[in-house]
């Protein structure tokens, strides 16, 4: 069977990034319909299984600098990343970290009470912020949480995304079979 389903806006993909996109696109005008399309159950996602912690420079006082934080990405990278795109990221980090925290991110802490950060993987100082062992698991609920305020998100969980339409070479939707029935 075959359905046609309309949306101001379809985002591809529950992970970490999806429902980060969905969240600042819900934000910025809640009169527009948002489906986030998953083939997968929410918390499913991969991204629940990130252990390692989120990079963010939040003591520069301390030592650490995002320049230097904009090197270990670029380096990280073998020198290919985008180096403007290593940059924004690497100065918006912070404020998605506080940000994180706001919507209910329980973030491991310092004994001064400081968020908790360590060392990891070719960082050059301890940036990593953590949740335990979980901060996977942790960043997908409290987005997925956050997603749940907002009524113009809907989810079409276990929606397999077969194409993307264009019309004159402009996006004008996608394909997907609907997992549990087959429809499509």
């Amino acid at each position: 069977m075959t359905n046609t389903i309309e949306y101001d806006l379809i985002i591809v993909g529950s992970g970490l990034a999806g429902l980060r996109a969905t969240i600042q696109a819900a934000r910025r005008n809640s009169k527009i319909r948002i489906a986030v399309v998953s083939k997968v159950q929410v918390m499913r996602s991969h991204s629940v299984s990130a252990e390692g912690g989120t990079a963010a420079v939040l003591f520069p006082d301390e030592g650490d600098s995002i320049e230097s934080h904009i090197y270990d990405t670029v380096k990280g990278s073998d020198f290919l990343a985008d180096q403007d795109a290593a940059e924004r990221l690497c100065k918006e980090m912070p404020d998605e970290i506080y940000q994180l925290e706001h919507w209910g991110m329980p973030w491991s802490r310092r004994e001064d009470g400081k968020l908790g950060q360590r060392a990891f993987g070719g960082y050059s100082f301890p940036r990593a912020t953590y949740a335990s062992d979980k901060v996977g698991f942790f960043e997908m609920q409290t987005l997925y949480d956050t997603c749940q305020k907002f009524d113009n998100i809907e989810f079409l969980n276990e929606w397999f995304v077969t194409s993307i339409i264009q019309n004159e070479k402009k996006f004008a939707g996608i394909t997907a079979i609907e997992l549990s029935n087959g429809d499509f």
